[in-house]
C-alpha cells in the first residue's frame, strides 16, 4: 500500500463519508497530496466520490484494508506452539 492509502482508507473507514480537506486534516497531510492519493484509490475502486470533493470507501477499500492489516504477535509465543499444553 503507498504511503498516505492505508490512514486515508482508514479514516474513511472509520469516519467517512469524508471531503478532501477533512481527510487532510485528520491524517495531518496536505490536501493536494490527499486529492491524489484519492484520484489513485478512486482508480482502484477503493474509493467512491459521493460529490463535492467527499470520497466514501467501498467494499474493495475494506477488503484491501483487512488484506493488509498488520498482525500484532506476542513475542512471547511462538507459531504452532499455542496449544501445546
Amino acid at each position: 500500500m503507498t504511503g498516505n492509502d492505508r490512514p486515508v482508507l482508514e479514516v474513511l473507514a472509520a469516519d467517512g463519508p469524508l471531503a478532501v480537506v477533512d481527510l487532510a486534516a485528520a491524517i495531518d497531510t496536505h490536501p493536494v497530496t490527499v486529492d491524489h492519493v484519492c484520484d489513485r484509490l478512486y482508480e482502484r475502486d477503493e474509493v467512491r466520490l459521493i460529490g463535492g470533493q467527499r470520497y466514501e470507501i467501498t467494499a474493495a477499500g475494506r477488503r484491501r484494508l483487512a488484506d493488509e492489516t498488520p498482525v500484532a504477535t506476542d513475542p512471547d509465543v511462538r507459531p504452532g506452539t499455542e496449544s501445546r499444553p
